[in-house]
């Protein structure tokens, strides 16, 4: 049937997106509309991964981090909570986009996790 893997899913959730602070592209897009007063959620809406996820129609591995500077967990978990049930399986990693001492420990655990998830029937 094949399936998909995503690792520390961006753009998800995008109204609270902009109420978290981070050092990635979602710090530009909320300095922006913080400095500018206009609804940049009405463009962004378009773009945001968990309503993209609904539509899913195949298995999806999917690695959220409890921390990441960069890619806002709670955005993360949105992308992951917006897939079917029966479609959706979670890894979950210590941390996304910043180093830690378990990490490649964490990284090995996970191809093995990739290596039977893609296996499967």
């Amino acid at each position: 049937m094949g399936g998909v893997h995503l690792q520390v899913p961006t753009f998800g959730h995008q109204a609270l997106r902009l109420t978290l602070p981070c050092i990635g592209s979602g710090e530009a897009v909320r300095v922006f509309q913080s400095q500018h007063g206009f609804h940049v959620i009405d463009t962004l809406a378009y773009y945001d991964a968990a309503s993209a996820a609904r539509h899913l129609r195949i298995p999806a591995l999917v690695a959220v981090a409890l921390f990441d500077p960069i890619v806002s967990p709670p955005g993360q978990f949105a992308v992951f909570n917006a897939i079917a049930e029966p479609l959706k399986r979670l890894f979950v990693l210590q941390t996304g986009h910043f180093g830690h001492a378990g990490q490649q420990q964490q990284l090995w655990e996970m191809k093995r996790e990739l290596a039977s998830f893609f296996m499967e029937p």
